[in-house]
């Protein structure tokens, strides 16, 4: 999943709405730009927050489907030795007498 883009989205989404805003409400320049660059900064952070967290979940999700497809070549490929095997059925018939 591209998530590099999401801090750049989120910010100029962000910067567009207070622009909007700042330009209804009639904010002299001054004020306006220091508004919109706080408004800038803070989200871009926010942002890369929401991205790293996207991106630590998308790395817990590829990990698991590696173990998972491990396990399954391991289970396919699983030797069963007769010993361990003639063990297993003399311990399920041990309490049963005949």
């Amino acid at each position: 999943m591209k998530t590099k883009q999401i801090p750049l989205i989120l910010m100029l989404l962000a910067g567009a709405m207070t622009s909007i805003c700042l330009r209804i409400m009639r904010y002299e320049m001054e004020t306006f730009l220091w508004i919109l660059l706080m408004v800038l900064i803070v989200f871009y952070i926010i942002g890369g927050v929401i991205r790293h967290v996207m991106d630590s979940f998308e790395a817990e999700r590829k990990k698991a489907e590696e173990e998972q497809a491990e396990k399954e070549v391991s289970d396919e490929g699983e030797v069963i030795r007769k010993e361990e095997a003639s063990d297993a059925a003399g311990k399920d018939t041990e309490g049963v007498q005949t």
